[in-house]
């Protein structure tokens, strides 16, 4: 009776755990490829995480984003995407770290890269990139400022920065504005290679 009660908990135990343990989970629930996979890194300070792919280009977390990139050329017939959008489930799961390490290792294949930062209620890319919040997006969201007043250069050669800019009390509606598509034309224009675009999570926020 021990025993078959063991098997019977180990068994529904097994059953009810719906989390993510390997590549191919994500693949057999949402029947969508897996591009690349970043391991942990031991370094807590998140200044020094979002910049790895520069400072230590040799470490496996460097590794680990250009094989992203690799498999990114090869995603579409046309090659990487011309605009990417970052999110996550939740807060604090990323997001920044990887638009930033992505932004990295694409300017280092000859890719000129603009990074706009659309979290607008919790906005980072500045604090990890050291760069000034006082424009940004929400100036040109509102029209206060065209794109080239609030674009930044960064210390990562070839990568433009529009930071979040002042806290707005409705980001919903300027996020919903046309002026956005207007920014996502830029691509095509000519004016940058690719962008790349770090949004807020998911879940918990319209």
């Amino acid at each position: 009776l021990g025993l078959f009660l063991g098997l019977v908990i180990a068994f529904l135990l097994e059953f009810m755990d719906d989390r993510v343990r390997h590549a191919e989970d994500p693949e057999k629930i949402l029947g969508l490829p897996v591009l690349g996979i970043v391991p942990r890194s031991k370094i807590k300070d998140s200044k020094k995480l979002a910049l790895l792919s520069q400072t230590d280009p040799r470490s496996a977390f460097a590794e680990a984003f250009r094989s992203l990139r690799t498999n990114l050329l090869f995603s579409t017939k046309d090659g990487v995407p011309k605009v990417l959008a970052i999110t996550s489930a939740s807060a604090s799961e990323g997001k920044s770290t990887t638009a930033i390490n992505l932004a990295i290792v694409m300017a280092q294949s000859g890719k000129t890269v603009l990074l706009v930062d659309t979290d607008l209620r919790n906005p980072s890319v500045h604090k990890r990139l050291n760069l000034d919040n006082s424009k940004g997006l929400t100036n040109y969201l509102t029209g206060q400022d065209a794109y080239e007043v609030v674009t930044q250069s960064s210390q990562i050669p070839d990568v433009y920065v529009i930071t979040a800019g002042p806290m707005s009390p409705n980001p919903v509606e300027l996020l919903s504005t046309s002026r956005l598509d207007e920014l996502f034309s830029l691509v095509d224009q000519g004016a940058f290679d690719m962008m790349i675009v770090d949004m807020p999570p998911i879940l918990g926020l319209a």
